[in-house]
């Protein structure tokens, strides 16, 4: 007989990116699990959800961040005093829905809090995930300044996590995909570290047509389609990406579509648009497709049944991405940054070609092998049975105990 979890709160602000992905596995999973067990479980979320869980509401319970309260956190500039204001928050609904465990989805911001002795003594067990931590080998060290930057970031990365490793009450930490770095954690940290399989739902796939996909999303036959896609920050790298295109033959940009899909975060817009506006002028032969909004789960699913290569070669990212995972779903190759967990998975698993993103020629060379291939794919099998989204859902939600 099933062991009844402790009441539990589960915590996103953000709904950006694969925030709501992520979420949309737990309640999908929890929809399945009998109702003295779903019951246990509340999700803090970003008033901006409500739209994607409201059919889930009557199996679920859901409570949403209203828009006053969201515009009092994001008017606070400081990362601390945020963080401050969102614990204070939460710790209102601890009390409200009589908490024993709280589920950070993001708890890298949260670092300071955990560890402060007020935070401890709650008697609230809490874990997360934590997006960014700092892996020295990973990091770009090609200049003094490179060198410098990244023995900075490992000081303050260290005391950050000593700071909240502080708390017992903190049980587990998870890290994406990144076995190797658990390992390393926990030897130098003490054993309160545990890998998670980033989610691949393997059972949504369209079945609409390539030829009727293309149509809809206004993309030309004959091209060899690279997809970018996503939340639309500056660790996409886009610029770099399109100074790629100068290093290609006007032979080759002419076999090529550039696939824009996501949506643009607020103050980087601009410089994410002039950059496309300068390429579409300078490279008139490459075709620009372009789609600037949010791309919920059937329609993620659409632009990788269509794309034939995927663009990954993030900067000042170190993380993994579901990405790889819907890529080996649709057997799409990736050019990926070889930096980081995303570089370490593309080639242990094959996945595709792994460059430095700061390289410009790197990229175009890339770029240019698949441009060469007649049907490039990959085979990405074994990494969809490695992660899959059940794992993922039983480890983050259900304790050791």
């Amino acid at each position: 007989m099933m062991q009844l979890p402790v009441r539990t709160l589960i915590y996103d602000r953000d709904i950006s990116g694969h925030h709501l992905d992520y979420l949309q596995f737990l309640v999908e999973y929890l929809k399945k699990m009998p109702e003295e067990v779903r019951s246990q479980f509340v999700f803090v979320l970003h008033e901006g959800a409500r739209d994607r869980f409201r059919a889930d509401e009557l199996l679920v319970q859901f409570h949403y961040i209203d828009s006053e309260q969201l515009s009092s956190f994001l008017a606070l500039t400081s990362v601390l005093r945020r963080a401050a204001a969102e614990m204070r928050y939460l710790t209102d609904l601890i009390h409200k829905y009589k908490v024993e465990r709280l589920i950070f989805m993001h708890i890298d911001a949260f670092q300071y809090e955990l560890g402060r002795t007020s935070i401890s003594n709650m008697g609230v067990k809490f874990s997360g995930l934590l997006f960014l931590p700092f892996r020295k080998y990973y990091e770009d060290d090609s200049t003094l300044t490179d060198k410098l930057r990244r023995e900075w970031r490992g000081w303050r990365k260290g005391w950050q996590m000593r700071w909240m490793l502080r708390n017992p009450q903190l049980e587990r930490i998870f890290f994406l995909n990144d076995k190797q770095g658990v390992e390393e954690y926990n030897v130098r940290f003490g054993p309160r570290f545990e890998h998670l399989p980033d989610p691949i739902d393997v059972a949504q796939i369209t079945t609409t047509s390539v030829v009727d996909l293309k149509r809809k999303y206004g993309v030309a036959e004959g091209r060899r389609i690279f997809l970018i896609y996503g939340h639309l920050s500056a660790r996409k790298n886009v610029p770099t990406i399109l100074a790629a295109l100068q290093r290609l033959t006007h032979q080759e940009r002419s076999q090529l579509s550039i696939l824009i899909c996501g949506e643009p975060e607020k103050g980087y817009d601009t410089t994410l648009f002039a950059a496309i506006n300068e390429a579409e002028k300078k490279y008139p032969e490459v075709l620009f497709i372009k789609h600037f909004h949010f791309f919920a789960p059937a329609a993620t699913n659409e632009v990788f049944k269509i794309a034939d290569i995927v663009l990954v070669p993030y900067i000042n990212f170190f993380s993994s991405s579901n990405i790889l995972g819907l890529a080996a779903k649709y057997s799409k190759p990736l050019i990926a940054s070889k930096l980081g967990v995303m570089g370490v998975l593309v080639s242990q698993y094959q996945l595709g070609i792994t460059v430095a993103p700061h390289r410009a020629e790197a990229i175009a060379d890339a770029m240019s092998t698949y441009l060469s291939q007649k049907n490039p794919v990959i085979d990405g099998n074994k990494y969809l049975q490695d992660y899959r989204s059940e794992v993922f859902c039983q480890k983050l939600l259900f304790s050791k105990e």
